[in-house]
């Protein structure tokens, strides 16, 4: 009987050090739980939202990331390629895509020149397509708004023939909100066209 009530006992003791392990694991998942929601909360507070044609995105406030050189090269390099390299069946694509990272009134000029040269007409009259090679992106980040040049050349390929053309251009950067849009952060502006005399294979530099 004594033996017994000394494992009913202790028995008694063991369920209350679980109750009691339990009961802390409860707790700290608890605060865990209330940590996770006030942090969550907190970010949620400083979230921007863009409304856009393809839909609501969330952004990060501008002034929160700093970009980096990399990230400002690495936009207008991207942009460059969108706007300068596609054929008949990706031109509209590419350049509305190139024209989410520039400002509208910049992307707009860049576009009537497209129309006026009739590029895509060109493309589908020729079965021409054209490629971007970018020679160099330099960036001044030392103020704001940023400043930078890029150089290049787009070669226009018809009719087992390729025409180069020099292009180069100056421009501003300016900080924005970051979305899955534009995750750089930044938006092109002041876009504008300048000469460049680009260096031929041979050295020497070409007439255009």
């Amino acid at each position: 009987m004594m033996q017994q009530a000394n494992n009913v006992t202790t028995l008694i003791k063991s369920l209350k050090f679980i109750c009691l392990g339990l009961i802390m694991a409860l707790a700290l998942s608890n605060v865990a739980w209330l940590y996770a929601y006030v942090r969550e909360t907190s970010q949620n507070a400083e979230r921007v939202y863009v409304t856009t044609d393809n839909g609501t995105t969330s952004a990060i406030a501008a002034g929160q990331v700093q970009p980096t050189q990399y990230e400002a090269r690495n936009l207008v390099r991207s942009f460059m390629d969108l706007m300068f390299q596609h054929d008949a069946s990706t031109f509209r694509e590419r350049v509305n895509h190139g024209m989410k990272l520039v400002d509208h009134n910049d992307g707009r000029a860049i576009y009537e020149t497209f129309k006026r040269g009739q590029v895509l007409e060109n493309y589908h009259r020729y079965n021409s397509h054209t490629n971007w090679t970018c020679d160099s992106v330099s960036v001044d980040m030392s103020v704001e708004p940023y400043r930078g040049i890029v150089w290049g050349a787009q070669e226009v390929v018809y009719d087992n023939q390729i025409a180069v053309q020099p292009v180069a251009a100056r421009f501003t950067l300016s900080r924005q909100l970051r979305s899955d849009i534009n995750p750089y952060g930044l938006l092109i502006d002041g876009f504008n066209f300048i000469e460049y005399r680009r260096p031929a294979p041979d050295g020497s530099r070409s007439n255009k």
